[in-house]
Formats: structure tokens, C-alpha cells, sequence
């Protein structure tokens, strides 16, 4: 059995050899101390025997800040940080070419070496409407015109919506096996900002793009850091397969969201790289992976993973050893 074929059936609900496997690294420190023990990062993907990769490309952004700006003082005085639009600059300014041949090669590489060479699902990192305007107007904006001008916001999402379709449909036309949109709505014990506003602002729009990419494909999958627990039912009325991280730190409950929602959506996380995994206790650990596992696992639906990047705080040790006890509690 490949892992492309245990991601498939984790996705669809169903029972493999074993609980599929991912996991998420900084770019960093984590990085170098990987290299340093497996001589490649790759090397140390196969060590623990990974189900699936996960493509991070670009997304949409402005072709010539200084142009848009007009007057960079102007925008410094306004309070904004450096780059960041005001709205009305942000629906009128150009956005860089979706087709952009550049922005798909790492999907390319990506799909060529882990699913054709290694057998392995690839999931394409996608931008979310909320996540991306942040990168352009700042979120201190972008919370002040949801309240001031939620139409203009969602006016400014859909222009990002039509970037971002393009780029969906020549993922999906290159072979990724899911669009994984990455839009962070929580915060510690809460959201970002109201399940009502989601409900008004944030969600016709993301539901557009859920629309777009189920009208293609099966699955999809969603990221968002911090608690949103409020909104899972509204994600998985969507078109929402699949939810990444679930974050425990932050409030989440796995077994609860498997009990609650364990039918219709997919957990994707399991291993807590904010406390759990720094803390250095393996029992704490082997106690964690053991409920978290042992209520998520059965009848599938379960894609174990690192809630985010493994970071320089993380024992390298502790993290193959976290590794070593899925091989043992994994197992169907």
C-alpha cells in the first residue's frame, strides 16, 4: 500500500494498515539539525516513512507597491506598516499573474519526486481570503473594515478569489491530490474576530472557493492556527474534508471534534509542537499520542501530523521518538 493510497483512505473515512503520516519543520535551526543527522531533509522524510508532502508556492500579491502607494509618506502617516494598502488602494491595485510559470515549480518538483517517486499524496498549500488580505491591507485594517465596510472587504476577497481560482485550476491540472487552503482564524480560546462575522464577512467568499474546488475534486483540506471550533460545522456545510491543525494549545479538542464531526471531516495534526513536544517529557508525550491517536484513528479520518513546524525548541530525539510510538499505536 502506498501513502497515497493511506491518505486517500484516511480522507474517505476508511481504515488502512496504518494511521497515514505527515510532518511540518521550520525552515530554520530544525532544519540544519535534521540535515546534520540524515545528510537531506528527504533522507529524513523516509526515515519516518511519510504518507503524503506538503507544497508551499506563492500566492497572489501587488506588482508594484511604490506605484500603488503613490505617496509612500503619505501611507507611513496613515499609520500603516510598511507595504500595507489601505482598502480602496487594495481594490483598485494589480495583482501579480496567477500563471506565473515560477510559482508552480516547486509543486512540479514536489509532484514528480514524492507522489511519481515515492508513492506519496501531495497536498498544495492555497491562499485563503482572510489569511491573504492580511499580507496586503494588515490585519489591523482588515479588522477595522470588516466592521466599517464588510462589503468592501468581501469585495477585495473576491478579487483575490479570482487569482487564486486560476491558480487552483493549474494545480489541480498538474496532478496535486489536494487543494489545502491555509486561512488562520483563531487565536487563543477564540477567533480572530466573531462567528458572526465569519458568517457575514469571511464565509460567502470562502465558500466560493470551496464551491470551485469540490466542482474538481473530492477533497479539500483547510489550515488555520489557533481555536475555530465555532465554525466547524459552517466549514464542513462548505465542502471542508479535511482540518489542519485541530490546535489543542489553543483551546481545541481532538476526540471532541472526532465525536462530533469524525464522519464528515478528516483530522489532519495530532502531535502538539507548542507545548507538548518542547516539554521534553515523554511521558507527557506517549500520554498525548495515546489520546489523541486512540480517539481519532478509528473508522479512519485521521492523518497524524505536527500541529505546525517542529521548531528549534523541539528535541530532534523527541520528535523521532513521538515518530517511533505512532508505528506502535498507528497500527489498524
Amino acid at each position: 500500500m502506498t501513502g497515497r493510497d493511506r491518505v486517500s483512505l484516511a480522507l474517505n473515512h476508511q481504515e488502512a494498515d496504518r494511521v497515514p503520516r505527515y510532518i511540518w519543520v521550520d525552515g530554520g535551526l530544525a532544519t540544519e539539525r535534521i540535515v546534520a543527522r540524515f545528510g537531506t531533509f528527504d533522507a529524513f522524510l523516509d526515515h519516518l516513512d511519510v504518507d503524503m508532502f506538503q507544497a508551499f508556492p506563492a500566492g497572489p500579491g501587488i506588482i508594484d507597491w511604490e506605484a500603488v502607494t503613490a505617496r509612500p509618506g503619505e501611507a507611513r502617516s496613515q499609520g500603516l506598516s510598511q507595504g500595507a494598502l489601505t482598502l480602496d488602494q487594495a481594490l483598485e491595485a494589480p495583482l501579480t499573474d496567477p500563471n506565473t510559470p515560477s510559482i508552480y515549480e516547486p509543486i512540479r518538483a514536489a509532484i514528480a519526486h514524492h507522489q511519481q517517486g515515492r508513492g506519496r499524496a501531495v497536498f498544495v498549500q492555497t491562499p485563503g481570503c482572510f489569511e491573504t488580505a492580511n499580507g496586503i491591507i494588515g490585519m489591523d485594517t482588515q479588522f477595522m473594515e470588516m466592521a466599517l465596510r464588510p462589503e468592501g472587504m468581501r469585495q477585495l476577497y473576491r478579487r483575490q478569489l479570482e487569482w487564486t481560482r486560476v491558480y487552483i485550476d493549474n494545480c489541480l491540472d498538474l496532478g496535486a491530490d489536494v487543494v489545502h487552503i491555509s486561512d488562520d482564524m483563531g487565536q487563543n480560546g477564540r477567533m480572530l474576530f466573531s462567528p458572526q462575522t465569519f458568517r457575514e464577512v469571511v464565509a460567502p467568499v470562502l465558500a466560493e472557493e470551496a464551491a470551485h474546488v469540490r466542482r474538481r475534486s473530492p477533497q479539500l483540506s483547510l489550515h488555520s492556527c489557533g481555536y475555530f471550533d465555532d465554525v466547524i460545522g459552517d466549514l464542513a456545510d462548505m465542502g471542508f474534508t479535511c482540518l489542519h491543525p485541530i490546535q489543542e494549545s489553543a483551546g481545541m479538542d481532538i476526540p471532541s471534534v472526532k465525536a462530533r464531526f469524525g464522519g464528515r471531516v478528516t483530522i489532519y495534526g495530532g502531535l502538539d509542537v507548542r507545548s507538548t513536544l518542547p516539554s521534553g517529557d515523554r511521558d507527557r508525550i506517549r500520554a498525548d499520542l495515546e489520546r489523541v491517536v486512540g480517539a481519532a484513528k478509528p473508522g479512519g479520518g485521521l492523518i497524524f501530523c505536527t500541529g505546525h513546524t517542529v521548531h528549534s525548541d523541539c528535541d530532534l530525539a523527541d520528535v523521532l521518538f513521538a515518530y517511533e510510538l505512532l508505528d506502535e499505536l498507528g497500527r489498524y
